[in-house]
């Protein structure tokens, strides 16, 4: 029998690391120089760990004002159970499939069904799907319009929920987001933080990195 034995390559570098397809932005963004475009992909990884910080406020204080909602909005019609697991919650068969996810990821291993547990299985895009056109009259008007802080515009909501979905998947992916306007994103993630709750939105601003990390954007890109 044939031995296969491993050959000793040369060694690594970080452009091989990184891989050129990942680097391709950055060379782009810096006119091809290698140096410049590490220092604007040290500063991406900065900047998308802030946004993160900033969008996981917003995800988690989101999805516990609907899922509050919902609940005394599924306990007035006289559910036993979760609001997502009840036949009177009138949610789509797409979204019903989504709920079953997330029940079976969160009693994964034998572990009991916990309400808490659930929601936090449910995505950002789930919460986001709630807010669509053809929920408008099934849950926003006799419900979850009354999740957020004041007159709010459903449409608006979900459009601007839409593009923090966008920005959230973009970072989650490891991709680039130096090409986006970071300063109307961290303005939106703001506004959205203030129709949940103007507490919220204090939060967020006192402890976010984003506008510092905006003011130290390499130079490179200021043109």
């Amino acid at each position: 029998m044939q031995r296969h034995t491993a050959s000793r390559s040369r060694p690594w570098t970080l452009e091989n690391l990184l891989s050129e397809a990942r680097l391709g932005p950055y060379l782009a963004a810096t006119d091809g120089s290698l140096t410049s475009a590490l220092r604007l992909y040290d500063w991406n990884t900065q900047a998308s760990s802030a946004f993160h910080e900033e969008l996981h406020y917003v995800e988690v204080g989101l999805r516990n004002a609907m899922d509050r909602q919902l609940a005394a909005w599924a306990k007035g019609l006289g559910a036993q159970s979760s609001w997502y697991a009840d036949s009177r919650v009138p949610l789509t068969p797409r979204t019903r499939r989504k709920v079953a996810d997330a029940r079976n990821n969160a009693t994964r291993g034998g572990r009991p069904e916990l309400h808490g547990k659930v929601v936090a299985e449910l995505m950002l895009g789930f919460w986001w799907s709630l807010l669509s056109d053809e929920y408008n009259r099934r849950l926003w008007q006799p419900c979850l319009q009354y999740a957020f802080d004041g007159p709010v515009r459903r449409t608006r909501l979900h459009s601007e929920l839409d593009e923090l979905r966008r920005l959230r998947n973009r970072i989650a992916h490891h991709e680039p987001i130096h090409g986006r306007d970071l300063l109307a994103d961290h303005q939106r993630v703001l506004d959205v933080a203030r129709r949940i709750s103007p507490r919220l939105s204090e939060r967020v601003e006192a402890v976010s990195r984003v506008p510092k990390l905006l003011v130290e954007r390499p130079a490179t890109l200021c043109t």
